[in-house]
């Protein structure tokens, strides 16, 4: 438990409450000491973690589950009626790109609807899921059309928390973001949990959604500028990674999200800027900043499997290990992670391909069929991984490869090669044990 609630006798709903952020968000509240109640409509999820069995990987969440569960703090719940005596609901649910870039909102939409229908007082219903600019007043607008306008006042609140470390942002945020129409409104949601000294931005619902969009936006230009200027420096001879804490220092700029590698993944960041794009679209502007952080990302993607044919020849009948399908260290999210595309290139090219990750076993838990990476052999470490490849592509930032033991790697590959598309490794320690290293503007 972290602390106490601030406002007394509120009781809150999360709709969407076994998501990514929901569970976060319900488990955090409930952690102080607010009653919460989560929703979702997956009975099998609500079974497994009553059970202590998250859907997700997350630092710290399991044991604050458990812990709020156990206290009464915490109610999980399939019956939307539950929610009838919330009188704030955030809602968590996902908003996943169209084949255009366009933000699906319609889960949004119906969580929304659904949650007024089954209520029969006022409540805030807090929009934590990204959405486009505008959404909440469509929402808003939505809701008067359906006479529900009086069961429900829209606020803005998005959600900033990093996978694999959500419950400490949720603890430590760098600030707080309330969109709202009605000031005693917007003032109730940011006291829920503003810990003291931490700013509060209150605006309008507007300035609020289009702040988390241009947030994640910014850092995807970040990564892309810096992925740019490491295909100089191959060119060149310089190194990235000099280049990046060079300029890091500089406090204007700060040293966070300048690490050259395989570029962006994973189901926010992409998402975020493609939905920017389209809102750009819909304006009649062009996100000429914006449209070149895509192509950068893509560019990186495909350069990994390109370093790889300039050392091989060819793919075709090579074995090669993959290390690292999350989209990042610390999760075992495989939510749009720049490893499955780069994964199903090489089997397109003929390669065969063995994968492992330290948190993420098999392609049933990861949620993928079987045809998304056909033929692929799954292996528990980065040593089995390794056996007679020849070569070893590493995609995530693992401590664990990090660590690896590299006279023990050589010893068992038929070819002694590393892609590094994450620059864990000096290549005068990969030179000194005879292996062939190509690093990201290395």
């Amino acid at each position: 438990m972290k602390g106490e609630s601030k406002l007394n006798n509120v009781v809150i709903g999360v709709v969407g409450g076994l998501g990514h952020i929901g569970l976060i968000q319900s488990a955090c509240l409930a952690g102080l000491g607010y009653n919460t109640i989560a929703y979702d409509i997956d009975k099998e999820k609500i079974a497994g973690v009553l059970n202590g069995k998250l859907p997700f990987e997350e630092a710290g969440l399991q044991k604050l589950v458990r812990e709020t569960v156990n206290d009464g703090l915490l109610k999980i719940t399939a019956q939307i009626d539950d929610l009838e005596e919330a009188e704030i609901v955030f809602i968590c649910v996902g908003t996943p790109s169209l084949s255009n870039g366009e933000a699906d909102l319609s889960q949004v939409y119906q969580a929304v609807e659904q949650m007024a229908r089954n209520r029969n007082r006022h409540c805030l219903a807090v929009i934590k899921s990204t959405v486009p600019v505008g959404a909440s007043a469509k929402l808003t607008a939505h809701l008067k059309k359906l006479n529900l306008s009086n069961k429900v006042t829209m606020v803005s609140n998005p959600e900033f928390l990093r996978e694999g470390s959500g419950v400490e942002d949720f603890w430590n945020p760098a600030r707080i973001v309330v969109g709202s129409e009605i000031k005693e409104a917007g003032e109730k949601v940011a006291g829920l949990y503003a810990p003291d000294g931490v700013p509060v931005i209150i605006t309008s619902w507007e300035s609020s959604e289009l702040i988390k969009l241009a947030s994640n936006a910014f850092l995807s230009t970040k990564i892309s500028f810096i992925n740019e200027i490491s295909i100089l420096c191959e060119q060149v001879g310089a190194d990235v990674r000099t280049i990046s804490k060079g300029i890091g220092l500089d406090p204007r700029i700060n040293p966070h999200f300048l690490a050259a590698g395989v570029g962006f993944s994973g189901p926010c960041l992409e998402k975020d800027l493609q939905s920017l794009i389209d809102q750009f679209k819909k304006t009649n502007q062009k996100a000429r900043i914006l449209e070149s952080v895509l192509e950068v990302n893509e560019t990186l993607r495909h350069s990994v499997v390109e370093k790889l044919l300039a050392e091989l020849g060819r793919l075709k009948d090579k074995n090669i290990a993959v290390l690292g399908m999350a989209f990042k260290e610390e999760t075992d999210d495989v939510r749009q992670s720049h490893s499955l595309p780069i994964v199903q290139n090489l089997i397109s090219q003929g390669a065969m391909v063995t994968v492992t990750d330290p948190w993420v076993k098999s392609p049933e838990q990861a949620g993928l069929s079987e045809d998304v990476l056909p033929g692929v052999t799954w292996v528990d470490s980065p040593y089995a991984a390794a056996k007679d490849k020849d070569a070893i592509l590493i995609l995530t930032a693992w401590q664990e490869y990090r660590d690896l033991d590299l006279a023990r790697i050589k010893q068992l590959m038929a070819n002694p090669l590393i892609v590094d598309g994450r620059n864990l490794f000096n290549k005068d320690d990969l030179k000194a044990q005879e292996i062939k290293y190509q690093g990201v503007g290395i």
